[in-house]
């Protein structure tokens, strides 16, 4: 039974997803659809690589994946096939798919642009011709240089005598369904510069001095009765990018992008004592 994953910036009020679904089924009656996301904020391509890198590598070998986020096709933007771990990539070369498969060993090929196609159909036909024995280098041709975004890394500032990392600015890049913040900076990077001094997360006006390793930390804490629900905490989340969280939050009492005003592109700075 092939695998084909979905994801796509389509919402779930309207039908696109539904009328996908229909048409893979039609074309691909074996298929097991499995849905990523369909809430991609339209048209925000880097909330789009953060989905796509941290799920899509972890899929059993062979499986076909659609990424219909800003999916229009044009002279520009074609239709391309990225093979990476003996998996298939579908989607426009608009620097999504390539940007968030960058750690891997890829191979990307551009497909043949139909102009009355649209993504959906166009997907299909090429997981249906994958399916059935058609080699990547068949369905089209080898890009050498394929487009990639250019997402700006964590600002840092060095101390002037030391040269070491005194201050990290780094930026939201995605609210999940909690509303907690997930920012560029990764743990490694921090790891390289935090050389184990301390520091402050500066928060507007709020200042978290220390990091949690996980969730279970604090439920397992001795101190967890004198924490009261809506305070902050910052931690490394699993996929290892840097996170700011409000304790039990929900979408009734509100979540760091509400509470904190930590919504997309908002800034925290870490900064590190001397």
């Amino acid at each position: 039974m092939p695998i084909i994953t979905l994801t796509t910036d389509f919402g779930r009020k309207d039908p696109d997803v539904a009328y996908l679904k229909s048409l893979i089924l039609n074309q691909i009656p074996q298929a097991q659809c499995i849905d990523i996301s369909h809430d991609i904020t339209p048209f925000v391509p880097d909330e789009a690589v953060y989905i796509v890198q941290n799920t899509l590598p972890h899929f059993p070998k062979g499986s076909i994946h659609f990424i219909g986020v800003d999916s229009a096709s044009n002279e520009e933007e074609k239709p391309i096939l990225c093979v990476a771990n003996d998996q298939y990539f579908l989607s426009n070369d608009n620097g999504i798919l390539t940007t968030a498969l960058s750690e891997q060993n890829v191979m990307t090929y551009s497909l043949p642009f139909k102009k009355n196609d649209s993504f959906m159909t166009s997907q299909i036909d090429v997981a249906k011709q994958l399916l059935a024995g058609q080699k990547p280098e068949d369905l089209g041709n080898l890009i050498e240089q394929p487009k990639t975004l250019k997402l700006s890394p964590p600002f840092v500032k060095l101390d002037d005598t030391t040269q070491k990392v005194n201050l990290i600015a780094t930026k939201v890049i995605y609210n999940d369904n909690y509303g907690n913040a997930v920012f560029d900076l990764k743990k490694s990077d921090f790891d390289q510069w935090h050389d184990d001094r301390p520091y402050k997360i500066k928060v507007g006006p709020y200042v978290i001095d220390q990091m949690v390793a996980n969730y279970k930390d604090i439920l397992n804490s001795p101190e967890e009765s004198l924490i009261a629900d809506g305070d902050m905490f910052a931690h490394f989340n699993h996929f290892g990018y840097f996170e700011i969280f409000v304790y039990k939050s929900n979408h009734q009492t509100g979540g760091a992008n509400t509470l904190l005003g930590l919504q997309k592109n908002q800034i925290v700075h870490i900064v590190f004592e001397s």
